[in-house]
Formats: structure tokens, C-alpha cells, sequence
């Protein structure tokens, strides 16, 4: 599994620096190896490192059947947190359950936020990791337990914060690729530790990723579309 200094992956060969390099778990494909680092740094950093996710402690995540979202599941279940997660459909509804989430809610039906609090009598979530955007930020706000935290992936736009103030939330952002576009190798150092972890409980058989779709290089315009209506399960890899 690695991590390039530079952007861009969509080529046969690439040069890396060997520090940013982390060896590919024994029991899994190299395209499954191929699929894991950036979901895991992804959901690792939301889950712990902004965060803060503690052994029982209740954590609501957008969007479970998704790329991000079913590592992040089974991230979660490994601290010994209770996972409540959200999903288009029935089949993904299966799909989290098989990942380790405790419970799923279809938010196509209600929405989230009555289920949410029902499921949490009220006090709503310890963490709320939103890997979808706007609105579903907008909407976590209601279901973030007071003095909780809302992490996202994505810029939330412009809304009013007055509800996060009076519930002391704290708001946090997660970009994985931050310490490559900023070169800050200490970071660039704990994505590797992350990787090494991840890589003994995958080889535990703890920790596994879900691949929905596998297509040549050439068909990468295809990847993109099918991950741009924003439905897929597990994620979607390029072969060379």
C-alpha cells in the first residue's frame, strides 16, 4: 500500500519516495490492497484524530454502505463503540449489519434526525463523522450529543452555527491529503503507522474492504461516473 508524494494515481508505474511506502497485507489482493489506504487514513482521521472516538461511546455514520463509511464501521466496532449508521436501502441496510453496525437507519423513507435521537433516547450521538456534505452537516448538528463532536469531509457552505455553539460541539475537518499538499512529513509518518496497523487486523481478518466494481485503466471515465451517483457499495478500483 502506498502513498505518493505527488498527486495523481491513474498510471501504469509511478516513482514513490520509500517512506511513504507500507507493505500490502498478506491475505488480501493487491486490489484490494489498492483500495484501503485512503478510505483508512480517511476514516481514521475522522473516527480518532478529530474525533476522538472512545470504547463506548455512540458514533453516528453517514452514508455506512459507502467507501469511507464501511471501513469506518468496522473502525469504530475495533475501538468498542456503538455504530448507528445511514443508508439509501434495504440491501445497504444488509450490508452495514454485515460490517459490524449496530443499527441502520434509511434515511430515504424520514430522514435521520427522529431516528437518531429515538435510537439515542434523546441525547443524540457522542460523534457524528459526515461523509456526504451540506445538508447532511446542517442536519447533524440536531443529533450531536451536547459537548460532542461533528466531523466532515467536506466544506458544510454557509449556515448558522448557533445550535453547535449552545451544544459546546466541537467541529472538525478531515482531508487525508493534507500532509502531501503541505509537506509535513510528521503527518505523512502516522499515515504509514496507520497503514501498518490496519494491515495486521486485515491479516486478522478483522478489518476487510468491499470492492463493487473492478475496471481496466482505460474505462477510469466510467469509475467516476458510477462513483459520482454517489450509490455505489464499498468502492470502486482501477486495474492496470
Amino acid at each position: 500500500m502506498a502513498l505518493g508524494r505527488e498527486q495523481g494515481n491513474y498510471a501504469e508505474y509511478t516513482v514513490i519516495d520509500q517512506r511513504w511506502v507500507s507493505l500490502k497485507p498478506q491475505t488480501c489482493s493487491f486490489a484490494e490492497a489498492a483500495a484501503l489506504p485512503l478510505v483508512l487514513i480517511t476514516a481514521w482521521g475522522g473516527l480518532f484524530d478529530r474525533g476522538g472516538l472512545q470504547a463506548g461511546q455512540t458514533v453516528l455514520i453517514h452514508a455506512g454502505a459507502g467507501g469511507v463509511g464501511h471501513v469506518a464501521i468496522q473502525l469504530a466496532k475495533l475501538k468498542g463503540a456503538r455504530v448507528i449508521t445511514t443508508v439509501s436501502s434495504e440491501q445497504k441496510a444488509e450490508f452495514v449489519k454485515a460490517m459490524g453496525a449496530d443499527e441502520s437507519i434509511l434515511y430515504t423513507h424520514d430522514g435521520f434526525a427522529d431516528a437518531v435521537n429515538e435510537l439515542t433516547d434523546g441525547k443524540g450521538a457522542d460523534l457524528v463523522f459526515d461523509t456526504v456534505g451540506a445538508e447532511v452537516f446542517k442536519e447533524s448538528i440536531a443529533v450531536t450529543a451536547h459537548f460532542g463532536r461533528l466531523v466532515t469531509l467536506l466544506d458544510p457552505g454557509e449556515l448558522s452555527l448557533a445550535e453547535s455553539r449552545m451544544r459546546n460541539l466541537l467541529i472538525g475537518f478531515e482531508l487525508m491529503l493534507t500532509p502531501m499538499l503541505r509537506d509535513l512529513p510528521e503527518a505523512r509518518d502516522k499515515h504509514v503507522e496507520i497503514l501498518k496497523q490496519c494491515a495486521q487486523w486485515v491479516d486478522k481478518g478483522l478489518l476487510k474492504t468491499h470492492i463493487s466494481k473492478q475496471l481496466p485503466l482505460a474505462e477510469a471515465a466510467k469509475a467516476h461516473q458510477l462513483v459520482e451517483t454517489g450509490h455505489s457499495t464499498g468502492k470502486v478500483v482501477l486495474a492496470v
